[in-house]
């Protein structure tokens, strides 16, 4: 088999049948508060999670992600006040029961929330399929967009990072050690779900 590697710039080169991983398939909010830390596990200098453990009672809240573009951002941010990396994401809020309007409440009042992302095009390298923002310091709501007639009555959310609260890293990889399957295993198994009223 002739070798197709290819050069992209010095020593870095493409692999044959590289895919990018592009976009946000699903996406996951939770209030900052509600990581236990301690108990929370982190690799690789602080860049993976690999065991995230929830305080009591404390529940993943389902988002809407979009398929073709991420709106999830991180940026080094080089300024007087430090040097470290800023978050910025946009989600949707799918439902709208007593506990979802708590959850933006929280964050008008203050409130901080980090976000989970399942990636579009996992390729092969099936341990970037779930990416964490604003594990260190939490982001806070900088708009809240509700149209009934759009969006069949959605809430558009927009949260960043506190200027002068930098994170040490970029977005976290959050993976598992039992694997991919069963870090989405987890993540469904700790989502909230409204309980039925009879």
């Amino acid at each position: 088999m002739a070798d197709c590697d290819g050069k992209l710039a010095g020593e870095f080169v493409k692999k044959c049948g590289y895919r990018p991983k592009q976009g946000i398939a699903k996406k996951w909010y939770f209030n900052w508060e509600d990581v236990d830390r301690v108990g929370t596990q982190l690799a690789n200098k602080g860049t993976k999670i690999t065991v995230l453990v929830l305080k009591i009672g404390a529940k993943l809240y389902a988002a809407q992600g979009n398929n073709k573009t991420s709106k999830g951002k991180h940026a080094l941010s080089v300024l007087d006040f430090g040097n470290g990396y800023t978050h910025t994401d946009n989600f949707t809020i799918l439902y709208h029961g007593e506990n979802e309007r708590e959850r933006v409440q929280e964050l008008v009042e203050g409130g901080r929330v980090g976000t989970i992302v399942q990636k579009v095009d996992t390729g092969i390298n099936g341990e970037l399929s779930f990416e964490v923002f604003g594990y260190e310091s939490g982001m806070t709501i900088i708009e809240d967009n509700y149209d009934s007639n759009a969006n069949s009555g959605t809430v558009a959310i927009a949260v960043a990072t506190e200027k002068g609260e930098e994170e040490a890293t970029g977005k976290k990889l959050f993976l598992l050690a039992a694997g991919v399957v069963a870090t989405e295993a987890y993540i469904i198994a700790n989502t909230y779900v409204a309980p039925v009223i009879p």
